[in-house]
């Protein structure tokens, strides 16, 4: 069982000393084509390499995530240009998952785009964190699915490539069974998930293991090309790419939140999930201006730390969960 978790801000070397004793690995990081790309055709790694030196220097496996489209993640120039309503969006795009995939050739595991299946649903009309029509459609995400997946193929066939889909939003299931029969090369499919975002009741966990049933059940029935480039047989797997419990309000508590993180995790192994990814490390005390949409707090406050750096009870508890030691201090290292 791989127990990851996201990382959204630059960490301390406390916080990379708990992650290597914690067993937790691999710790997720966002790509942001902003960053490589500021202007068009000219590709530019040293302020990602800057992010990550901490965790490669600390020899912790990453997870890098590939977009995505969202307006902090997309450089100015195609902002400017139109976004995601260019025609040629989708071949920029996957030009850049190829050589990012190919420059950083220390990270071995690659999620490309992220839970496109409420890209227009939940991050479009709910949050605004998508622009533009062409999220709204459904062959759109799935060509843009198969093209970037195939890119980081091409450039890294060493590599791991991941997609998600963001469980509990109507229609999932139809849409992962479509990314899938439609040849979608991947070699593991994560689950998203948020069963406590409107109430925050712990036993809200167990609907973590039905949605990774569910998920295993579609990628049973895919057809022989979703067969993983390991060799014939080697089916996709499922994993919890994603789940968080906030701490914004007193009904919504630490004590609470690790109870929650110990069910889920639970749910998650018990139904065949090979990993469990939380969300994040650390809150988010703000907004960002950056960002250029809206956060509900709580999505700022499900961090297994405060934004202080200090320890909310989960911290201990996943270190826990991962290990299984629960009266020492960890791993070594």
């Amino acid at each position: 069982m791989e127990w990851g978790v996201h990382l959204l801000r630059p960490v301390s070397e406390t916080e990379v000393g708990f992650l290597r004793r914690g067993g937790l690995g691999p710790v997720s990081v966002h790509l942001p084509w902003r960053w490589i790309e500021q202007k068009q055709g000219v590709l530019d790694f040293a302020t990602i390499e800057h992010f990550l030196q901490p965790l490669v220097s600390a020899g912790l496996p990453i997870q890098g995530i590939l977009g995505p489209g969202m307006p902090h993640l997309l450089p100015d120039w195609l902002l400017e240009a139109g976004g995601a309503e260019r025609d040629d969006y989708i071949s920029l795009f996957s030009a850049y998952c190829e050589a990012t995939a190919r420059h950083l050739s220390g990270v071995q595991v690659f999620r490309v785009e992220d839970e496109l299946n409420g890209a227009f649903l939940w991050e479009s009309l709910r949050t605004r964190r998508r622009r533009g029509r062409s999220w709204r459609r459904a062959a759109f995400r799935q060509e843009l699915l198969l093209q970037s997946t195939a890119a980081v193929r091409r450039a890294r066939p060493d590599a791991e490539v991941r997609a998600t889909v963001e469980g509990g939003l109507p229609g999932w299931k139809r849409e992962l069974h479509a990314w899938l029969a439609s040849g979608l090369s991947v070699d593991r499919i994560g689950v998203a998930l948020s069963p406590c975002n409107l109430l925050p009741h712990p036993a809200l966990a167990e609907r973590v293991g039905g949605a990774v049933e569910s998920a295993r059940a579609i990628v049973r029935r895919a057809s022989p090309s979703t067969e993983r480039a390991g060799g014939p047989g080697a089916q996709v797997s499922v994993e919890v790419s994603r789940i968080g419990y906030p701490t914004h309000h007193r009904s919504w508590s630490p004590r609470l939140q690790r109870e929650f993180l110990v069910a889920a995790a639970r749910s998650a192994e018990t139904a065949g999930a090979v990993g469990f990814h939380w969300w994040s490390l650390r809150d988010q005390a703000y907004d960002d201006p950056i960002l250029r949409y809206w956060t509900p707090s709580s999505e700022r406050h499900m961090g297994l730390m405060y934004y202080d750096g200090s320890s909310k009870p989960s911290l201990d508890e996943y270190r826990v969960v991962a290990t299984g030691d629960r009266f020492g201090e960890g791993r070594a290292g």
